[in-house]
């Protein structure tokens, strides 16, 4: 699965990471986001606006998260309620170009 640049500069951006910074980890927690949103019933659809917000929202959380084993480590409740306004009309919004490499 390659990533689009442009959308991971939005998951760079999300996460407060260095533009320098090696791209490994923050695609792997991209993929690991996508993954978990398509385990909660969302279809991947990367060229939804409110999709991609919420998938780089995630997988910035891993981000800084990452290496977290305790108690705080739980996605987020804001997170998991976004599940079910992905789930109510995906379809049903604006999409965007989803760029080039």
């Amino acid at each position: 699965m390659a990533e689009n640049k442009n959308i991971m500069d939005m998951v760079r951006r999300f996460a407060g990471a260095d533009p320098a910074a090696e791209d490994t980890v923050l695609q792997m927690c991209y993929r690991a986001a996508v993954a978990w949103y398509r385990e909660a019933g969302v279809p991947e659809n990367a060229g939804d606006e409110l999709y991609l917000f919420w998938v780089c929202n995630l997988a910035a959380w891993m981000y800084d998260n990452r290496g977290n084993a305790d108690a705080n480590a739980a996605v987020p409740i804001y997170i998991v309620t976004s599940v079910h306004q992905l789930r109510r009309g995906l379809s049903d919004r604006p999409r965007t170009p989803s760029g080039g490499d």
